[in-house]
């Protein structure tokens, strides 16, 4: 006769790995601590080892625990994956999508997007969660998002991407900066100024830094904030210089508000990505969102014409 494990016990089991505390697993399942307790003490007699052990209030994993827990995430995500898939069947567009995307992918990205998706499942319940290309990985590998539209990261692990774009990062002032009158500045003179930045923590941040380290020089003075709407309105005022995606300011420079300054042949490029678990065996729902984001992304692939006047023509 096949045995099998409860699945329950392996939730409780794996809940408690990942937060390393009673109290804060039996919140997170709605259940006593002694219910808890019971749960794993059951699975450890079921499986016959020793999964956890307790000093003070100090949770330790044994190796016997890491394996299971390695195997135990897999089984709990598949039966999850089950559950979602066998729903989105029955309840046709009705089912739960969970999406993260950069605050620049929510602004820009994302309402071409979501626009029509709702014509194709009105019914659906969507959460959006908007962070950083890192934390987005993380919370994908964790399951506790579906899809995420992020800036593509050299190495990946646990996760596959869907190319969407590239997209070029250039230098931008306010067209009273000195910078303006010539249009163009090199690198070690770019290095002297101000800089306003997204957050240091993002993919973007990295890419900029990298180009200075490129060459051989260091920003000796920059401030970081959450939003690029922000940043372009400091650069404005000619609180600083900035590295910003063309198609984001395309509108600025036209207007004349913002100009695009040459730094040379060497490009700050992105490569924009949807990604999802590795383990995960997309719905149709998840399918679907995904199709509409590699259509939109298409449809950005032939920017509008950006206008090279400085302040001086």
């Amino acid at each position: 006769m096949l045995e099998t494990i409860d699945s329950r016990q392996l939730l409780a089991f794996c809940t408690l790995v990942q937060t390393g505390s009673f109290t804060e697993t039996a919140r997170l399942l709605s259940l006593t601590q002694s219910a808890i307790s019971h749960s794993v003490k059951n699975l450890e007699t079921d499986l016959r080892c020793q999964l956890v052990t307790r000093t003070g209030r100090k949770i330790n994993i044994t190796d016997d625990g890491e394996e299971l827990y390695k195997d135990a995430q897999n089984i709990l995500n598949q039966m999850q994956g089950a559950r979602m898939r066998i729903q989105d069947r029955v309840n046709w567009g009705r089912g739960r999508l969970r999406i993260g995307a950069s605050t620049t992918a929510c602004q820009h990205i994302l309402p071409n997007v979501l626009r029509e998706f709702n014509e194709c499942f009105p019914d659906c319940i969507l959460t959006i969660t908007p962070a950083d290309t890192p934390h987005l990985l993380d919370m994908t590998r964790r399951h506790e998002i579906d899809l995420s539209i992020i800036v593509s990261p050299s190495d990946l692990k646990e996760v596959e991407v869907k190319p969407l774009f590239s997209d070029e990062l250039i230098l931008v002032t306010s067209p009273i900066h000195e910078f303006a009158q010539t249009g163009r500045a090199r690198m070690a003179k770019i290095a002297q100024e101000r800089m306003v930045l997204y957050n240091k923590g993002s993919l973007t941040f990295e890419l900029i830094e990298q180009n200075f380290r490129h060459n051989k020089l260091l920003m000796q003075n920059y401030i970081e904030l959450g939003s690029m709407e922000a940043i372009k309105e400091l650069v404005k005022i000619n609180y600083g210089v900035s590295f910003l995606a063309s198609w984001t300011v395309e509108n600025e420079i036209n207007a004349g508000s913002l100009v695009k300054i040459s730094t040379g042949q060497r490009k700050i490029v992105r490569n924009w990505g949807i990604s999802y678990a590795k383990d995960k065996k997309l719905s149709i729902t998840e399918e679907t969102f995904l199709g509409i984001c590699e259509a939109v992304a298409g449809q950005m692939q032939s920017p509008k014409k950006i206008s090279n006047k400085t302040s001086t023509e």
